[in-house]
């Protein structure tokens, strides 16, 4: 029984209420509202400061540490040390890299410190200790909340940041719901969620990192920490957002843009860029789980070549192994192997394998047998090797954290490539297990530190990946892996594509796979992509078509479904479907030279290949809006619209300022405004920006003919729209397999068209010439041409439309068609 109820409670409130107050800095509160702190603490008052060759320590009561450490004039890193923990910063995601030194100029104020650089002021508050940054307008781009900012409650720490009333937030990698993360609590933690839906979070894979938008300033953190975190982007109050861990160092990067691709580009060179992938990888590619037996993989495979639908790759889903053994083949389903995949190269296709980490546990299996021996699979802390159990029914796990363990993995990934497979794909590495609850107390080396899984789950599907990766690097050196996984931490892209999971066969699947890859490209993941079709389910022939239109502007293109499903390739839903399908993959490859271009980019600077309408229209408060958000930009000038709901015929769009060209239509539309244009079924509305270039390919049946075929019959087509303005594309090439470009073994083609007056100029440059091209026809397309020309001029000759390097004019879509070989290094063509 408790006394309490016989203290009178008047009696109580008055003791309390004479009690001394303290404040969360420490010492004696001035007379006022008394501070609620409840189960957190907070740093208190700047006791002590010292400033260093890269920024500023401070000690800040009750004895916590601060750090700030600039990386450029516009990035700095803040890492919080508290009292009597040592704990080591996450490396695994971050590049190593010795920064630059930054020139800054430390300023004392009565209140504050001040720290100066040539992008950015970093003022630190003396009592208590809260960090804001300004631009050099004075202008507010982020402050922590006055009354919280840092603090921690046990294990878990915490970054109140004040919210401002139009603050927008993107990113933070695989999530649901819209593009713009507002007004939800989002978690990292690596999860196995089939089937999941427009609210479920978290998903497979973990990116914590967002780009705020305030008054049309942009910025990035990235919280460099693996354990299950939280960010709260203004859920359920109007004061602050947060970002928490529960376990580990408050340790962050601020990166300042002031616009979105500064920030991508920062955050990428702090987690990494992604390789150029091989060329084959961007070709379609077609899997189910699964293509089973030899004889229906060769059928599926055949048929894309008698129909004539372009292909490059065919996934083989767990059913080829043994009883799920990873690294087996079933006997009876893939009796040769070997002659299975020469077969598939022959008429070629390159094949990618599942591999799941579960390894199964029995005596006398091989894998089972070495991981124990070497010491490879993860264990509880009393050393007793964890068994879970998954597909091949009770399993160990590989401890990736370990250089030897990769090794060892490698090598056997090393014999798959040996019998002929191409790629790797990675799943289950969240790591799931059936009961959905790896063990947190389960220990992995990492380097050492013995780390349990509360730090660790994050990590594990990178590092498998990372595995696969080095194994093929060191394996087959000439060439460029492919490698595919679902569950990722921040910098899996320096190591392989992801894709969305197990989504649904639903036209709300389809848009969400929209909103997904495009968070997910503003995360730092530019090769991403999702189940054409849905993998849950069965799409309707039109759901189909639709998905698959929008699946070739998809970094990844492969369509997937699920086990006993109905047949999901592209002539399993009739003829028109058929038709509209290979259409779209024709479309395809006919972009690849604009694709790859856009790879490179990303590989050079982080970009992502589609595009939110605000990246290159970030004052334009629209191309913000939600109606807007299942549009995007393929590259810069290059706007779709894909239709995503069922039954729908025509499409409103919406179009950013500048004039842009419907090339289904060959219709010319004014921009800031919205439009409503014809989408039958065969079409997939795209609008080229005034001044925009497109460089097409040929129709090739897959990536190798583009090696095979002659020289002399290559065709490239350039397609411009020269209305206004001046355009320029400069296409990257190499030989789309190895690392020689590293070399400087490339070529980059600049195309320029400008028109002034009555007369357009093109130009063809090659600025680099590091890789060998045979000379091509070249055809120019010149849209919106309004009158038949009155002279073509390439080079120094007057050509006419009965030469064979000449002209058409089409006067009933205003277009120009010039036909001319590639020669030297400098081209002009000029039209009056």
């Amino acid at each position: 029984m408790s006394l309490l109820p016989s203290f009178p409670a008047a009696m109580f409130a008055t003791a309390v209420a004479l009690l001394p107050r303290f404040s969360p800095i420490g010492g004696p509160e001035p007379l006022g509202p008394e501070p609620l702190q409840g189960a957190y603490e907070f740093i208190g008052v700047m006791e002590t400061f010292e400033r260093t060759d890269r920024g500023v320590e401070l000690r800040c009561a009750p004895g916590v540490g601060v750090r700030i450490r600039f990386l450029s004039p516009a990035a700095f890193r803040v890492t919080v040390d508290r009292p009597g923990r040592e704990e080591a910063l996450l490396e695994h995601a971050l590049v190593e890299r010795e920064p630059e030194p930054v020139a800054f100029d430390l300023v004392e104020e009565a209140e504050r410190l001040l720290l100066r650089t040539g992008a950015i002021d970093v003022a630190i508050d003396r009592a208590p200790c809260r960090i804001a940054v300004f631009d050099r307008d004075g202008a507010v781009i982020s402050e922590d909340d006055p009354g919280m900012g840092i603090g921690w409650d046990g294990n878990e720490v915490r970054n109140w940041k004040s919210i401002a009333d139009n603050e927008r937030f993107y990113g933070l990698g695989e999530k649901t719901g819209d593009l713009d993360r507002r007004g939800r609590e989002w978690v990292m933690w690596n999860s196995d969620t089939p089937g999941y839906g427009n609210e479920t979070d978290p998903l497979y894979a973990s990116v914590p990192f967002f780009i705020g938008v305030r008054e049309g300033r942009a910025y990035g953190i990235y919280f460099n920490n693996a354990h299950r975190t939280t960010f709260n982007m203004g859920a359920g109050n109007h004061r602050y957002y947060s970002f928490a861990a529960e376990g580990g160092p408050l340790d962050y990067f601020f990166l300042y843009g002031p616009d979105v691709p500064a920030v991508v580009e920062a955050y990428t060179e702090l987690t990494g860029r992604p390789p150029m992938p091989p060329r084959w990888a961007l070709g379609y590619q077609q899997s189910r789980w699964s293509y089973t037996p030899a004889a229906e993989v060769l059928r599926i495979a055949r048929t894309f070549r008698e129909k004539e639908i372009p292909a490059d790759v065919i996934y083989l889903d767990i059913h080829y192994m043994d009883d799920y053994r990873v690294f087996t083949w079933h006997a009876e389903r893939f009796p040769d192997p070997e002659a299975l995949l020469e077969e598939l190269e022959a008429i070629g296709f390159k094949a990618v394998v599942i591999i799941d980490p579960g390894v199964k546990e029995e005596p006398g299996y091989r894998i089972a047998d070495e991981g124990l021996d070497g010491d490879h699979f993860v264990r509880y802390p009393d050393g007793e090797v964890y068994v879970g159990s998954v597909w091949p029914g009770r399993s160990y796990f590989p401890d990736f954290s370990r250089p030897e363990t990769r090794a060892w993995w490698g090598g056997h990934l090393a014999e798959l490539a040996d019998q002929g497979v191409d790629g790797i794909w990675n799943d289950m590495n969240e790591p799931a297990v059936w009961g959905k609850a790896f063990p947190l107390e389960v220990v992995m080396d990492d380097g050492g530190r013995s780390s349990g899984m509360k730090k660790m789950h994050n990590l594990y599907g990178s590092l498998m990946s990372q595995a696969a990766w080095e194994a093929a690097r060191r394996h087959r050196p000439g060439e460029r892996p492919f490698v595919l996984t679902r569950a990722a931490f921040a910098g899996i892209q320096r190591y392989a594509a992801v894709w969305t999971g197990d989504n649904v066969a639903s036209w709300e699947h389809l848009e969400l796979g929209i909103r997904m890859m495009l968070g997910m490209g503003l995360s730092g993941l530019p090769f991403v992509g999702t189940d054409v079709g849905g993998f849950i389910g069965t799409p309707s022939p039109e759901l189909f078509a639709r998905w698959i239109q929008v699946g070739a502007f998809s970094p990844l293109f492969r369509a997937h479904t699920v086990h006993g499903s109905s047949p999901q390739e592209p002539w399993a839903f009739g003829e028109i479907v058929e038709d509209v399908s290979r259409e779209a993959i024709e479309l395809r490859y006919r972009m690849l030279p604009t694709l790859y271009t856009l790879f490179r980019e990303a590989h050079r600077t982080g970009h992502p290949i589609l595009r939110p309408l605000f990246w290159h229209h970030p004052d334009d408060s629209l191309a913000y809006d939600r109606r807007w958000q299942h549009q995007f930009f393929f590259g810069e000038t290059l706007l779709v619209a894909p239709v995503t709901r069922e039954g729908a015929r025509l499409q409103e769009v919406y179009l950013p300022e500048g004039e842009w060209l419907d090339l289904g239509a060959e219709t010319i539309h004014a921009g800031g405004r919205t439009v409503v244009v014809e989408a039958p079924l065969e079409r997939i509305p795209m609008f080229l920006k005034a001044g925009g270039i497109l460089v097409l390919g040929e129709p090739v049946q897959h990536t190798g003919e583009l090696e095979d075929r002659a020289a002399a019959d290559r065709v490239l087509t350039v397609e411009a729209f020269p209305i206004s303005g001046d355009g320029v594309f400069i296409l990257y090439e190499d030989d789309g397999v190895s690392f020689d470009h590293e070399e400087g073994e490339y070529r980059l083609t600049r195309f320029e068209v400008a028109r002034s007056g009555g007369s357009i100029r093109f130009v063809r440059e090659v600025e680099h010439d590091g890789h060998d091209i045979a000379s091509r026809h070249l055809d120019l397309r010149l849209h919106a041409v309004e009158t038949a020309p009155r002279e073509v001029v390439i080079d120094d000759r007057v050509v006419t439309a009965d030469d064979a390097e000449g002209y058409d004019y089409d006067p009933d879509l205003d277009l120009l068609t010039v036909r001319f070989r590639e020669a030297g290094a400098l081209q002009v063509i000029t039209i009056r």
